[in-house]
């Protein structure tokens, strides 16, 4: 699903509920949860959204890589990555 798609379903279901809000209101209001999403996440932060799941960052540690080029292998650095973990209650209606 792209942002653009969450937009507009949005608005059909808050539509659905009586409720009006124009497109640059939808778009408003999920910039804004999206960026506190993501300084939750850069201050290492994590977010638990009850039902649906968990996002936290989380350090990987370093790895070996392979130049396919010259055959080299890399040492690549350690690096912060996002981690998802879906609750209980999305697995089962996923059945995962």
């Amino acid at each position: 699903m792209t942002r653009k798609e969450l937009e507009k379903r949005l608005r059909e279901r808050l539509a659905s509920r009586g409720e009006r809000w124009s497109p640059a209101q939808v778009h408003t209001a999920l910039e804004a949860l999206f960026s506190l999403m993501e300084r939750h996440l850069r201050s290492d932060r994590k977010i638990r959204l009850t039902g649906f799941g968990t996002l936290e960052t989380v350090e990987s540690p370093s790895a070996r890589g392979y130049d396919f080029r010259s055959g080299a292998v890399l040492k690549l650095p350690p690096r912060r990555r996002i981690r998802f973990r879906a609750a209980r209650k999305l697995k089962r209606l996923l059945a995962l």
